[in-house]
């Protein structure tokens, strides 16, 4: 007779369940999952409670997002009471584990202790962190049911005194010493990374933020005349980034920085110089792996072995050395092997390839505003500068390109974007002195910022960090250059999707309930590391992590933001009165270069749509964020959620407006949502 087998699981780890059920069935077991989509065996239950009594196994699906539910976590209670009561002999419960066990999956209650205490006394069938189902692991766990008897386990669930720490927790960087000392330091490694490191655009040291764009604004002139040099400019820049080093930590594991911005941008060296509670935590923040280094230009140590004669910059060298000396920071190459990056190669394959796809060059420059009389000049001086590029890395043979070292960054300033000379002696490329007569030079400034960037996201496979305060129209140029998912969505998937999520009122009183404690302008980084240590942090990382790594791959179901924001208000356990603000949430709907903001608050439901147009057919890119704040509003300061990427891939047709006018008409009808004009 076949055995009776119910598979208990949560629906983010439905893929998951559905194959080990499809598994079995075809292994002769009679299974029964809890679902509408895949009907197994001769469904001998029409209800949970029943199909429960009557099974002869229970197979227990364990996974950072199940062992917060409170359905699998009865179910799995059940099951462990049916065993101790009637032994291994008429009922058996074994558990399949999807990733490494961390601490912070379980609960402080009755029924989580009770499967701490199974897990460290039995065999469990592991998986990797994707769920993905071996056929070595189902033979196991067939063999298991098969078997009368449950074998003891050697399994270590949770060491003594773990804590969260954030390198991953698979890998173990490699110990150091300096080439010059003894000084340790630690070897990172991409598989070290944490899946939520993130690669912050904003903490470059050449980065301008989107208001030194904007003609009518006085930061635009004042950098216009002085560039970086300004004093201006570099106190606004100092707060700027400032709010995004914090930004960093607030939503991600892991951040990585440039040593070169660490050591040349006035921020940091204002930090290195303090004997602030910053400082601490800024040490703090290294010394545990949250903050990585990023080493190159032929760097392959922290530790800077060289004089200046600039008496500031030598100090803050100094602070630096010695901070190094005290911490044993964690350090990361593109390649460790050797002192020649890649960086500069792919920088300049990408210029020589510049003006090859007309129909994007298009789309880019509406993205970058420029007028329709003005386009064709814009694309000509794309052309141009791909002919250039072209004939350097060509001029002496084909195989010339990957011999060709040092095009960098700087090199594209000065021949499209500064001036050549400066006459108050200062370096036109260090101050970013725009040259009015190189034609599109700021454009081409922000084009070069974002690749150039954007190539150290793709090597490091870590995310790419936008600074907060963008337009809708980044989003796309930042989609332009960083990798994106494979997976094609349909417009049922949306409805479904935004039906579910629009119908849960609940959400909207969890974040009301966040009220003050939301907005970061009183916080400082000692206030962050209080935040990070708190486990309700941890696990809320752990799903932002796990919508992220699914959005490339399968569907999201809404139903996961309700649960990401219990996760997020529980960082906030505070006697604080909450804030009278009406606190939005939003979904930013990109196709093509056309953006849909969606947003929702406790009095008003209402989309803004933003001009673009779409790629070739069949090739439109598609991707849905999702954010705490209004993202209609001009005036964005309070918004500090990083936008959750929820679907990031194509749509499945060739009619882009088609597409999007469907979906904004669902809303609007469907949804009761107002439109209102940009």
């Amino acid at each position: 007779m076949a055995e009776k087998v119910f598979i208990s699981y949560s629906h983010q780890d439905g893929a998951c369940a559905h194959g080990i059920a499809r598994y079995l069935t075809r292994h002769g077991c009679d299974v029964w999952i809890d679902t509408q989509n895949l009907s197994l065996g001769d469904r001998w239950a029409s209800d949970i409670e029943t199909a429960l009594s009557e099974a002869d196994v229970t197979i227990g699906i364990l996974s950072s997002s199940s062992l917060r539910r409170d359905e699998v976590l009865k179910e799995l209670s059940i099951s462990l009471k049916r065993m101790e009561e009637e032994g291994t002999d008429k009922f058996r419960l074994f558990f399949v584990v999807i990733g490494q066990i961390h601490p912070s999956w379980f609960r402080s209650d009755d029924e989580s202790e009770l499967i701490k205490k199974h897990l460290s006394q039995y065999q469990y069938i592991p998986l990797s962190a994707y769920g993905e189902v071996t056929i070595d692991a189902m033979k196991k766990l067939l063999s298991a049911i098969r078997r009368k008897g449950i074998e003891e386990g050697d399994h270590i669930l949770i060491r003594p005194n773990e804590e969260n720490s954030f390198i991953n927790q698979n890998a173990l960087p490699e110990k150091s010493f300096d080439n010059k000392g003894n000084n340790i330091y630690y070897k990172v490694f991409v598989a070290d990374l944490a899946p939520s490191a993130v690669y912050p655009f904003a903490l470059d040291n050449q980065w301008l933020p989107e208001i030194f764009y904007d003609r009518d604004d006085i930061y635009y002139k004042e950098f216009e005349k002085e560039g970086f040099h300004s004093l201006q400019v570099s106190e606004y820049l100092k707060l700027f980034k400032r709010r995004n080093f914090e930004l960093s930590f607030f939503h991600n594991k892991q951040a990585i920085i440039k040593l070169n911005t660490i050591l040349y941008d006035p921020f940091f060296q204002d930090l290195l110089r303090s004997d602030s509670d910053d400082k601490k935590a800024f040490i703090s923040l290294l010394s545990n792996g949250s903050l990585v280094i990023l080493l190159n230009n032929k760097q392959m140590t922290p530790f800077i072995h060289q004089k200046v004669y600039n008496s500031a910059l030598q100090e803050v060298f100094d602070k630096w050395n010695e901070l190094c000396q005290e911490t044993s920071v964690y350090c990361i190459r593109e390649n460790w092997s050797s002192t020649a990056d890649l960086h500069g190669r792919y920088f300049l394959r990408f210029c020589s390839n510049l003006a090859m796809d007309h129909d994007s060059n298009v789309l880019l420059a509406k993205a970058m505003r420029i007028p329709e009389e003005n386009t064709n000049a814009f694309l000509v001086t794309l052309k141009t500068i791909s002919m250039q590029s072209f004939c350097q890395t060509h001029m002496n043979g084909t195989k010339a390109q990957d011999t060709v070292d040092d095009y960098s960054r700087s090199a594209f300033y000065k021949n499209y974007i500064v001036k050549d000379h400066d006459e108050s002696g200062l370096d036109p490329v260090h101050t970013c002195l725009f040259d009015p007569n190189k034609p599109f030079s700021h454009e081409l400034k922000r084009l070069i910022d974002i690749f150039y960037n954007s190539v150290f996201s793709n090597t490091l496979q870590c995310n790419g960090l936008l600074p907060d305060d963008i337009r809708p129209d980044n989003y796309y140029l930042h989609s332009l250059y960083l990798n994106s998912g494979e997976k094609e969505v349909s417009i049922e998937e949306l409805q479904y999707a935004f039906s579910e999520f629009f119908d849960n009122c609940e959400i909207l009183d969890e974040i009301q309930a966040i009220g003050s404690n939301l907005y970061l302008e009183n916080w400082d980084l000692t206030k962050l590391i209080e935040l990070r240590q708190k486990e309700a942090w941890y696990e809320y990382v752990e799903l932002l992590e796990l919508i992220n790594r699914r959005s490339s791959f399968w569907k999201v179901d809404f139903n996961e933001i309700e649960l990401l924001l219990q996760r997020f208000l529980k960082c906030f356990e505070t006697n604080e009165k909450a804030s009278s603000k009406d606190i939005a949430y939003s979904f930013r709907v990109l196709i093509g270069s056309r953006v849909l903001d969606i947003v929702k608050t406790e009095k008003i439901a209402k989309l803004k749509e933003y001009g673009g147009s779409f790629a070739d057919p069949g090739a439109i890119p598609l991707k849905v964020l999702f954010c705490i704040g209004d993202l209609t509003r001009e005036e964005r300061k309070d918004l500090i959620f990083l936008p959750v990427t929820l679907f990031n891939g194509r749509i499945d047709t060739i009619d882009g407006d088609g597409f999007f006018n469907k979906l904004k008409e669902f809303i609007l009808k469907q949804c009761d949502f107002v439109a209102i004009d940009q």
